[in-house]
């Protein structure tokens, strides 16, 4: 899937506020208390006021969709991302945040929740609709929910983190010399 850096970033963004709302694991941690802000951050170069519990549900069924990927499931995966698509009436325009800048292409107002869940339920379709699905993979360190896009060129990535890889080969290491 050849993607602009704003689809790149806004499918990045929506793999994260998966894992935010999703993950009940993180890095062999409970997950965090999730912050939406810093979400938002990855892509757009602005801070943004959002409430929490205005994206908890949309990023919760994000985590859903993408879940289904790494088991193979993808017309689950696309029935969920549809009635997200659906619900945040998604509709693509062109926008720009001041007269000189340059546009950009958005599937809802960015000031709002919605706008947000729309664009990157839309970034996530695209990902559906491409070749590029196996990209999609869940981190293989114990204690860590986190779903990650790998986005190495041998496709062979297997943790979301190194912290994560850390981890894994640390307690391989310790139980071979136990």
């Amino acid at each position: 899937m050849e993607a602009t850096d704003h689809l790149k970033a806004s499918l990045g963004a929506a793999v994260a506020l998966a894992n935010t709302f999703g993950s009940e694991w993180r890095q062999g941690r409970p997950a965090a208390a999730p912050d939406v802000a810093a979400v938002l951050r990855l892509t757009t170069n602005r801070l943004v006021a959002a409430d929490r519990s205005d994206f908890a549900a949309g990023g919760k069924k994000l985590y859903d969709a993408l879940s289904c990927l790494p088991e193979g499931q993808v017309d689950k995966a696309v029935q969920i991302v549809n009635e997200l698509l659906k619900a945040t009436k998604a509709a693509p325009q062109l926008l720009r945040q001041k007269e000189d800048a340059p546009w950009h292409l958005h599937f809802g107002s960015t000031d709002e929740a919605t706008g947000w869940l729309a664009e990157f339920a839309t970034a996530v379709a695209m990902l559906l609709g491409s070749d590029d699905l196996e990209r999609l993979r869940r981190c293989e360190a114990t204690r860590c929910d986190d779903l990650f896009l790998d986005t190495t060129r041998s496709r062979t990535q297997r943790f979301c983190s190194t912290a994560c890889q850390n981890r894994t080969k640390v307690a391989a290491h310790r139980a071979r010399t136990a």
